[in-house]
């Protein structure tokens, strides 16, 4: 091969092997908005009164909202997720970001100007563009940072998130304990995701943006990299060939082995498919109860507040996964959701249902934030939004699957419930198959890769 195309080899790939890595006050000056972003998008008081607004406000009953409007979310979720990893291959990040804020924009628009059934529906359609849209919130960051400050940058993100869902649970309940009507809560949640707006035009598109050409340097953070700027040509490409031999090697270590990326992308999808359905009829097993429900925001402010703390907790306690450690960690956690859900079926009241929901979310979010930061050091930089994309794919099919089997079961809401146990009872029934007849291979960080 001659120089000149070991050059231009090197040159059309260069995209795939350098990561741009800027300063740390860039780096933190776009972790702070995209956290600033979270926090706002999800400052919405009314979220927890929704089902409240629609059967008082809107007049529609209990059977109509949970057989006619919540569904919709999940088929709006699924035929958005199919467009979206062709959405993020052809369009930028911050783009997919603005049409995640206009997506709940639109949804607060036709909340409070639509009446009919048909403007509910849509603003359930609305609502899965934006849910959807978040696949980027966390990838935009990644691409930012070393794979080892992965764990710590995304209970961040996910912190500011449920911050503001907190902020916005304890905000309704206060309103709502003065006698505020829903309809104020509402402006409020519209006020904010304008807000949210504002802010999302002003996040570029790389952090490099925010700091002058020269505060950015290029560095390689990727350990199985095949370009070096202080190589040679000749260099790279016997390194190339080193390392691929390597990569060879490694995936025929062991013929009896399971990959990371795969068991991370089924339980990212189990997890997120259970919580996503707890989210949606929750308020209607609340309404099941003799009780009033009027705490439905303090609960739903606690549930963001210990996930938060749950998932700041991790990251400050886990530096450093294996293999052994990560499977059973999930097993753990999976029984942990599997007897939360369960008692979230059996409850007798609305205290109980409370509060294991509030220990659901602490769990839950304990475990998603190790999830995504795992599935994403699998990935290279640009396939983050692409992986993360097909993973909230799968999750929404698998979600559209129940929601279709149990549609139609408003006089029984526990069923619902029922559905997510058993959900769980298969995931981890899935864990025991893999841990008895396969053996796990090492976590990226495990393998000792060789130096040149």
């Amino acid at each position: 091969m001659e120089s000149s195309s070991v050059s231009d080899y090197y040159q059309q790939s260069a995209q795939f092997a350098p990561v741009e890595v800027v300063d740390h006050a860039a780096t933190s000056a776009m972790l702070f908005r995209l956290c600033l972003y979270g926090f706002f998008i999800e400052l919405k008081p009314s979220e927890a009164y929704l089902n409240a607004f629609l059967t008082t406000d809107k007049g529609f009953t209990n059977q109509e909202t949970n057989d006619l409007i919540y569904p919709w979310f999940s088929y709006g979720q699924l035929l958005m997720l199919v467009a979206m990893p062709l959405v993020v291959e052809r369009f930028q990040y911050r783009t997919v970001l603005l049409i995640e804020s206009i997506g709940f924009l639109f949804t607060r628009i036709l909340l409070l100007s639509g009446s009919s059934l048909f403007l509910m529906q849509a603003m359930q359609v609305t609502y899965a563009v934006g849910t959807v849209s978040k696949v980027v919130y966390l990838c935009m960051i990644y691409r930012e940072i070393k794979q080892e400050e992965y764990h710590q940058a995304t209970a961040v993100i996910w912190t500011a998130s449920l911050g503001g869902q907190f902020a916005a649970g304890l905000l309704g309940q206060v309103l709502v304990s003065y006698q505020a009507t829903l309809w104020l809560l509402n402006y409020i949640s519209l006020a904010n995701v304008c807000v949210a707006l504002c802010i999302a035009v002003s996040v570029p598109e790389h952090a490099a943006d925010l700091v002058p050409p020269a505060h950015t340097m290029l560095v390689d953070v990727d350990p199985l990299s095949t370009y070096d700027t202080t190589r040679t040509s000749s260099e790279n490409l016997r390194h190339d060939i080193e390392t691929r031999r390597r990569r060879r090697q490694l995936l025929v270590a062991r013929r009896r082995t399971w990959h990371w990326t795969n068991f991370l992308a089924v339980s990212w999808i189990a997890f997120k498919c259970c919580e996503s359905l707890m989210a949606n009829y929750i308020q209607n097993r609340w309404s099941t109860f003799p009780d009033t429900a009027d705490s439905n925001g303090l609960a739903t402010a606690l549930y963001t507040a210990s996930g938060a703390l749950a998932s700041g907790g991790i990251s400050c306690l886990v530096t450093r996964t294996t293999a052994k450690w990560l499977q059973w960690y999930l097993f753990g956690g999976g029984v942990t959701l599997l007897v939360l859900a369960y008692m979230q079926t059996i409850a007798t009241s609305l205290d109980v249902s409370y509060v294991s929901y509030v220990l659901y979310g602490a769990v839950y979010y304990a475990i998603i934030t190790t999830v995504s930061a795992e599935l994403a050091m699998q990935c290279t930089t640009n396939q983050y939004a692409k992986m993360f994309s097909i993973v909230a794919l799968g999750a929404a099919c698998l979600e559209t699957a129940l929601t279709f089997l149990l549609q139609g079961t408003h006089a029984q809401t526990t069923t619902w419930f029922d559905g997510i146990t058993w959900l769980h009872v298969l995931l981890l029934l899935f864990y025991v198959f893999v841990y008895c007849t396969l053996e796990p291979e090492p976590l990226a960080a495990e393998v000792d890769m060789p130096q040149y």
